[in-house]
């Protein structure tokens, strides 16, 4: 070990154990990245400047070509943190993200070059030194992996579990009646559609009804196999329906930019009888609902059904999406 103590006489300068941690945080902000014999020089320089501990190691002296090493008395250290584009749900820090959901991330100290090196999906900027980028989540629900890679050798990844649409279900839709005809047995109401889960925001997902025909049964045969949406061949589907970032809530989920018209139906009197007891029926679709992230691929919901039921009593229930309205035959004329 040589006995220099003027720093600008020895060549081959090192920190001493252990680290002036101050010192360490005014030279990396000084010089970042110290991936030649100068850039290690100026981190060094910094550092003695900032009161840091140095010895000379007179014997080992490095020429500028020599290898780079890091500079700050071991491996660098660096920090990836997420935050997601969507408001709601409230804890924006959160890595668990639904598909087609945005999240900036930032890496500390920066900037670095991103890679997705696990999982799929895009990042923005894809290319460069940057500080931040943004991930965009595909339609491929699992664990993604984004790593930050700095020039000095930095090397930090964050994990982000993306969730796939897994269910849906109806409400009916806040301020609104029912359908009802003073003397049947039938009845409507309007729907909200909510997508699960909650904890994500499906904002960048749009969804679609598959059409389905009629299974009945008693006073309701009648309307064995009729189309529930009579949407045109050949494909028998609705148009896509948007969801809407703000529309999310912690209870609900994520809302469907629609209203859906939900009706059970009259059979007509021919059918039930004209008072009670009236002739007892029952019918469903087998619904399925599809999803899809921007133009990729249509993927099915399991199906659900949406059912009617008259009863000898004149009770009419309208079921659909785990929500379920009922009139009865004696109940006032109204509308929705």
């Amino acid at each position: 070990m040589g006995s220099h103590t003027d720093a600008t006489v020895c060549r081959n300068r090192r920190a001493t154990e252990p680290l002036d941690r101050s010192a360490v945080a005014t030279a990396n902000a000084a010089q970042p990245s110290c991936s030649s014999y100068a850039e290690r020089k100026r981190w060094m320089d910094a550092y003695i400047a900032a009161g840091g501990g140095w010895e000379c190691a007179c014997p080992a002296e490095r020429t500028p070509s020599d290898p780079a090493e890091p500079c700050h008395g071991g491996t660098p250290t660096c920090t990836v943190t997420s935050e997601t584009v969507a408001t709601k749900p409230t804890n924006r820090a959160r890595t668990r993200i639904g598909v087609g959901e945005e999240v900036t991330l930032t890496v500390n100290p920066g900037p670095a070059t991103w890679s997705i090196s696990s999982g799929t999906g895009r990042l923005s900027p894809s290319a460069g030194q940057r500080n931040s980028v943004r991930y965009t989540a595909d339609d491929t629900a699992g664990n993604v992996t984004i790593t930050a890679t700095a020039a000095s050798g930095c090397s930090c990844s964050l994990t982000l579990e993306v969730i796939a649409p897994g269910s849906w279900t109806m409400k009916r839709e806040a301020g609104t009646g029912l359908k009802h005809t003073h003397g049947r047995p039938n009845c409507g109401w309007y729907g909200t559609m909510f997508v699960h889960p909650n904890d994500v925001n499906f904002y960048n997902v749009e969804v679609r009804e598959v059409d389905s025909q009629c299974v009945a049964h008693g006073s309701y045969t009648g309307f064995a196999n009729l189309w529930h949406g009579s949407y045109p061949p050949p494909d028998r589907v609705s148009g896509w329906l948007t969801i809407t970032m703000a529309n999310h809530t912690d209870t609900d989920g994520s809302k469907v930019n629609s209203r859906d018209n939900i009706y059970t139906g009259d059979p007509g009197a021919a059918a039930t009888g004209a008072a009670p007891p009236f002739t007892a029926g029952d019918h469903h679709f087998p619904i399925t609902f599809q999803w899809h992230v921007g133009s990729g691929t249509a993927h099915n919901f399991t199906a659900v059904r949406q059912e009617a039921e008259i009863f000898t009593t004149g009770r009419c229930e309208s079921r659909k999406g785990g929500n379920t309205e009922d009139t009865q035959h004696s109940d006032p004329t109204s509308t929705r």
